[in-house]
């Protein structure tokens, strides 16, 4: 009997990691993506590799850091840190820092959140303009955004993976039986399993007039400056926002529509970020990051500007991913809607997913599994 075939469908984060284990168990397996690897949130992320604050996705992200050590151990083009750079949370209320540091200190003591007073943050980080208090936390490991992606494509390739790139691919089903995949041509490919992995695509491949699973394009445009003598600390703007925002783009006043967060990696500085419900322009959004930016970092207003992106991210309605088993569909697989959270957490996800399509012990909680109830976005 040959080995069982098995398909992936998307190119992020998540589908290169899920295509490498399933190959290195022994699986047949193909991924199909409709345009390239990390063409999305997997590639135009801040780079900024961090704790998620919340417990049920901290394994997740635990046994991230595990893979990605394990994988810059054996790619000499993946580098990662040994230590986190350190997240300093900006405020300009001193007691809300002191409250946030105690609220961090009793729910994820490994942190080590400490609050700092104006004048300590100023020792600390002489490039931001006076003022700020902070909360400092021992996470944020700073790497290139599209580095992890493309490292796990190649281990995929290694272990005998098929890329289709350029194929659009979504489930192949008959009376209510999966059957493999069907093309953007026609074309059907038989199948043994199936896996979803198109992030926020993923309600679309399966079936856009059911809307399941209830995952949302969240869309952020960061934009990357020179900045050699830039903070050694990531900035970020209070606590990173993880809903949709049903409101117009209102970057010039405290709108939760923008967040201000900075990743310097080698002098060169990603900042951000957007969370809306809708995609835009990231020319014209890139002026206005940087002068919201400007004022916890007054060097970002004659920064020159090297890029900006645009992204969707996979925005489930309580921030976690949904893992499992498509319900009702023997051999269908999903693993999307990690929100902000995808390269820090999508790995540890797709390990989940593949152990269920290797009928190995099922390590899914509920609270991130396909049958928890959800409310739609």
């Amino acid at each position: 009997m040959g080995r069982e075939r098995v398909a992936v469908i998307g190119g992020g984060i998540v589908g290169c990691t899920a295509a490498a284990l399933l190959a290195e168990a022994g699986r047949s397996v193909s991924l199909f993506e409709a345009t390239a690897i990390a063409a999305g949130a997997s590639g135009r992320n801040s780079g900024s590799i961090q704790h998620p604050f919340d417990s049920v996705l901290l394994p997740l992200h635990l046994e991230t850091l595990a893979m990605y050590r394990q994988l810059a151990a054996s790619d000499l083009d993946f580098a990662f840190p040994s230590e986190p750079a350190g997240i300093l949370l900006l405020t300009d209320d001193d007691a809300a820092a002191r409250s946030r540091a105690a609220e961090l200190q009793t729910a994820f003591p490994e942190l080590g959140a400490e609050a700092l007073e104006p004048d300590t943050v100023a020792a600390a980080e002489p490039t931001l303009s006076p003022g700020w208090s902070a909360v400092r936390v021992a996470t944020g490991f700073p790497a290139t955004p599209d580095g992890a992606t493309r490292a796990l494509a190649a281990r995929a390739v290694r272990a005998g993976v098929t890329l289709r790139i350029g194929r659009a691919a979504q489930p192949w089903i008959e009376h209510v039986r999966l059957r493999g995949v069907k093309l953007d041509d026609g074309e059907q490919l038989p199948f043994d399993q199936v896996l979803l992995a198109a992030g926020p695509w993923t309600p679309d491949v399966l079936s856009p007039e059911s809307g399941w699973p209830p995952i949302s394009r969240t869309w952020g445009v960061t934009v990357q400056v020179d900045l050699p003598d830039g903070p050694r600390h990531i900035l970020e703007e209070g606590v990173v926002h993880t809903v949709n925002v049903p409101r117009g783009l209102e970057l010039a006043d405290a709108s939760p529509n923008s967040l201000f967060s900075l990743m310097p990696v080698h002098g060169i500085a990603t900042v951000g970020s957007t969370f809306l419900p809708y995609e835009a322009d990231p020319a014209a959004v890139a002026p206005l990051l940087l002068e919201r930016g400007s004022a916890f970092v007054p060097a970002l207003r004659h920064a020159p500007v090297r890029t900006y992106r645009v992204c969707a991210r996979p925005q489930s309605a309580d921030g976690r991913p949904f893992i499992g088993r498509v319900p009702g569909m023997d051999g269908l697989f999903v693993c999307a809607g990690n929100g902000p959270w995808g390269i820090s957490t999508g790995p540890g996800s797709a390990a989940l997913v593949v152990d269920q399509m290797l009928g190995r012990p099922d390590r899914v909680p509920i609270a991130l599994s396909t049958e928890r109830p959800a409310r739609p976005i």
